[in-house]
């Protein structure tokens, strides 16, 4: 590698290092010795046919400077290298400048996490894509080929958005058509943050997801565990040109991302649904008068027995005093609290595995005893090496109104999902969840208000389990106790 300032771009950009990228030109990082700034410079030969798609492309996109798009600062038509070494040079390069951004972008971050996102961040990030979008596209400029690494997180973790004129003139348009090629594509980056996959082959050294049958479309609860039938519909919605504009995927983003937060709208709804309205009476001079005399009786009356009562107080009596046993129930009385219910079976739930997770330790999460546990198998990576989870399942024998699980890890750290259901073949897409865990506690009750009837219940672990001490990754469960 020279050093900054052997060869100089254009008599003004100095290559520093190259970088690696997905895309087939050479991209450096070059020091702006006019504004003394770091840049990214692309280049590419003029003698190469796409070059002029660049250009134009290019030319186009520099009009969009928003914050949230790595923004075009300059197009050279026709640059050369001049060398300090070697002053001759012959070759010519069309060059597209752009910002320099430190940053990470969603494919590395992906594989440097080891999980993916939480849906509700997806939800949230790919929102502030569509926007940017959704912007561009007032501007007639459209991206055309969206992939992970165009999205990129800065330190700060904003996204920005990347390769506007650039990777549909290098790699390709996906398509002609800008607007519904743009929409897909926010829909195929929802599927890789909810995934760590891309829909559609290997992408970026992420993995492609696979399908029962070839060419058919994959939705992201069939990859991954958890998923809400809500996100699902959304993807399958972009894919399938439901979407006509970005600003009705923009909307159906924010509603997907209301729907995860808890379900705090319903909760307010119920409290206010049914509200009283006071109507004060007509305000007429007959009533006032009347309710003043009416008043100024009620308070003579009062008087007089308060008086009364004051009086005979300090007088002596010759009865009895009685002894009034109370009408109301004693303190001590309290409402009759649920039933521990018996675990008929116990066993290991590893749909996405090989269903040989520790079984034989299955019974240790249910005998009372702190000393024991049933814990996963040491991974090297916190999201299980792609599965999509493991658990435990309780088998209560018959269908039970279930009102808590009580759980105890083996550490901080772990994420769990509860589920009560009838059947051992979950759809966890559609079957809805009795709670979760918080990670930051090494115990958790989880309630519900409203018991659920399910005969068995499923323990989840996310992919998300804590490092063990032997620097593998590690969960366990020291003790479940389920309540009528």
């Amino acid at each position: 590698m020279s050093s900054t300032g052997d060869r100089i771009f254009a008599d003004r950009y100095a290559l520093d290092v190259q970088i690696s990228s997905s895309l087939s030109s050479p991209i450096w990082r070059a020091m702006d010795q006019l504004l003394k700034r770091w840049v990214t410079l692309i280049l590419l030969p003029t003698s190469d046919l796409r070059s002029v798609k660049l250009l134009q492309e290019c030319q186009v996109a520099a009009a969009n400077d928003r914050r949230d798009v790595v923004s075009i600062l300059d197009v050279i038509a026709a640059g050369k290298i001049v060398s300090t070494t070697d002053a001759s040079a012959t070759a010519t390069y069309v060059g597209i400048v752009t910002e320099w951004l430190d940053g990470e972008t969603l494919d590395r971050l992906l594989i440097k996490r080891g999980e993916v996102l939480p849906v509700d961040q997806a939800l949230k990030q790919v929102g502030v894509i569509a926007n940017t979008l959704m912007h561009a596209h007032s501007l007639n400029i459209f991206h055309k080929r969206l992939r992970p690494h165009n999205v990129i997180f800065s330190p700060g973790q904003e996204v920005r958005l990347a390769g506007f004129g650039v990777d549909s003139a290098l790699l390709g348009e996906d398509s002609e058509s800008g607007v519904a090629q743009d929409i897909k594509g926010v829909g195929q980056l929802l599927f890789v943050m909810i995934t760590g996959m891309w829909p559609h082959g290997s992408v970026d050294s992420l993995p492609g997801a696979v399908g029962p049958e070839a060419n058919e479309q994959i939705l992201p609860s069939q990859v991954h565990g958890g998923v809400r039938s809500s996100v699902d519909r959304i993807y399958e919605r972009t894919q399938n040109g439901t979407y006509l504009t970005m600003r009705q995927l923009v909307d159906a983003l924010s509603v997907g991302e209301v729907e995860a937060s808890d379900d705090l709208q319903s909760r307010v709804t119920r409290f206010t649904a049914n509200s009283v309205n006071w109507v004060p009476g007509q305000d007429d001079k007959a009533s006032r008068i009347r309710s003043t005399v009416i008043a100024g009786i009620a308070v003579l009356i009062f008087g007089w027995v308060g008086w009364q009562l004051l009086t005979s107080n300090f007088q002596k009596s010759e009865a009895p005093i009685a002894i009034l046993s109370s009408p109301l129930p004693s303190a001590s009385a309290s409402a009759p609290v649920g039933k521990l219910l018996t675990v008929a079976k116990m066993d290991i739930y590893d749909p996405f595995g090989d269903n040989k997770e520790n079984v034989d330790q299955a019974n240790f999460a249910i005998d009372n005893d702190a000393n024991t546990a049933w814990t996963t198998v040491n991974y090297n990576k916190a999201n299980m090496g792609g599965k999509s989870g493991v658990g435990l399942v309780l088998d209560l024998g018959d269908s039970q109104e279930v009102s808590k699980v009580a759980i105890a890890f083996t550490s901080i750290g772990q994420t769990a999902e509860i589920y009560v259901v009838d059947s051992l073949e979950v759809d966890f897409a559609t079957a809805s969840k009795f709670g979760d865990t918080n990670p930051n506690d090494l115990s958790s009750e989880v309630s519900s208000s409203k018991s659920v009837a399910g005969r068995y219940v499923l323990i989840w672990l996310t992919p998300d389990l804590p490092k063990a001490p032997n620097g593998k990754y590690q969960g366990g469960v020291v003790q479940v106790d389920v309540t009528s």
